[in-house]
């Protein structure tokens, strides 16, 4: 075998043997009161709140609609300049014949 083989094996041997943790019986006990919620605080939102997301889901939803309205117009538009500019700059090619 080679280094390399060798140095495989002994990494997938390395996890014979091994067991479980064992955590300490009163662990749960001590973490116990560091997670609990106090009681006499509220998790509901004020009514500011509601009003407030409301209100930038509106300006969120208007502003897109402008932008799509101001979008359709200044395509519109410019689909015609180049037919322009092809006939302003390109028409001295009408006289010349190959």
């Amino acid at each position: 075998m080679n280094t390399k083989e060798t140095w495989i094996d002994e990494t997938l041997n390395s996890l014979d043997g091994i067991r479980r943790a064992k955590a300490d019986p009163d662990l749960f006990r001590k973490i116990q009161p560091g997670i609990a919620l106090p009681q006499n605080k509220s998790t509901s939102f004020k009514q500011i709140t509601y009003w407030s997301v409301a209100a930038g889901l509106a300006l969120l939803v208007t502003l897109n609609v402008m932008v799509t309205l101001n979008y359709q117009k200044t395509t519109n538009r410019s689909s015609k300049v180049p037919e322009a500019l092809a006939s302003d700059y390109l028409s001295y090619l009408g006289p010349i014949k190959l």
